[in-house]
């Protein structure tokens, strides 16, 4: 194998995946084997993935790469934030056509605007519960709003370029909706319906308001 067939079809590749039973079972096999030693020698997060690829390289299942399927990092290429940048700034977060819709959010980075964030770690964790408010919903013209995100915590501020700013705002938008989804059904189905709290008033900060918010 070449470096060049490493970097084409198996170094790059990661979830989602899409494969025959039959492949998959058998890298999912040899997968089970590899891993622990490639712990041994990369003891760190991704261990795992890359133990996925070395079994898959082992195994001559060579993996067709699609740039479409998942967004996970706002500032990184090689993801399906091209179906992010047709989308109008005005539609990006409560009007956002679902031809355009991106098939998987990968949620595992922190995203903001203003100071509307969402992060894993800083999410409440009985957020999926009876007690826990919702998540206050973002403003529909929040990618026209705001240039800047606030880090809730040490109030550190990032300026952003215009793709930034409208790939902010579609995930910060998108992992609200998805999460007050998860959480309203957990409510409707294992909860008092008359105590429960269906409030939508969860924020990151005390004071939502900026100076923007007044032009």
């Amino acid at each position: 194998m070449t470096k060049q067939e490493a970097a084409d079809y198996y170094n790059a590749m990661g979830p989602p995946y899409v494969a025959t039973a039959k492949d998959m079972y058998a890298i999912v096999k040899t997968w089970s084997d590899i891993v622990p030693r490639v712990r041994d020698q990369y003891p760190f997060l991704l261990a795992e993935m890359f133990a996925f690829n070395i079994a898959a390289a082992h195994l001559g299942l060579r993996h067709t790469l699609a740039f479409s399927f998942m967004v996970s990092d706002v500032g990184t290429g090689g993801e399906g934030w091209p179906l992010v940048d047709k989308v109008e700034p005005k539609d990006v977060c409560h009007n956002y056509p679902k031809s355009e819709y991106p098939h998987v959010i990968h949620y595992c980075q922190r995203y903001l605007l203003g100071k509307w964030f969402i992060g894993k770690y800083r999410l409440r964790k009985d957020f999926i519960s009876c007690d826990a408010p919702l998540l206050t919903v973002p403003p529909g013209d929040i990618a026209l709003k705001y240039q800047r995100g606030i880090y809730p915590g040490n109030g550190k501020v990032k300026d952003m370029n215009p793709r930034n700013v409208k790939g902010n705002a579609f995930m910060v938008c998108a992992m609200i909706s998805a999460l007050n989804e998860a959480a309203v059904y957990y409510k409707d189905h294992h909860c008092d319906k008359s105590t429960a709290n269906y409030n939508y008033t969860y924020t990151f900060f005390d004071d939502m308001s900026l100076p923007e918010d007044t032009d």
